[in-house]
């Protein structure tokens, strides 16, 4: 079997192109970021009554924001926490 020193060379360099290729499209891939909102827990400070609302920014846990719609007592924050959001199927 007699193989030219030129094919081995175009196929080594053919491969090599193809391998370089192929790790710089592996390279340009980003992984994808989970998105998340948050959301806030006020709680009833007379009835314990528990609404679950977004996030406005300047909110901190402790702070009183409303009314309760129940009994009409301050409603205070309670928890603030970030969930995933889940990517919409279509």
């Amino acid at each position: 079997m007699n193989i030219d020193i030129d094919t081995i060379l175009y196929t080594t360099l053919i491969g090599a192109i193809v391998m370089a290729v192929y790790l710089y499209m592996e390279a340009m891939k980003k992984p994808k970021k989970p998105e998340y909102k948050t959301i806030e827990i006020l709680e009833c400070t007379k009835c314990g009554y528990k609404i679950e609302k977004e996030y406005e920014p300047g909110d901190f846990i402790g702070m009183i924001k409303g009314k309760c719609p129940k009994c009409n007592s301050p409603m205070k924050i309670k928890a603030i926490y970030a969930v995933e959001k889940t990517p919409s199927k279509t």
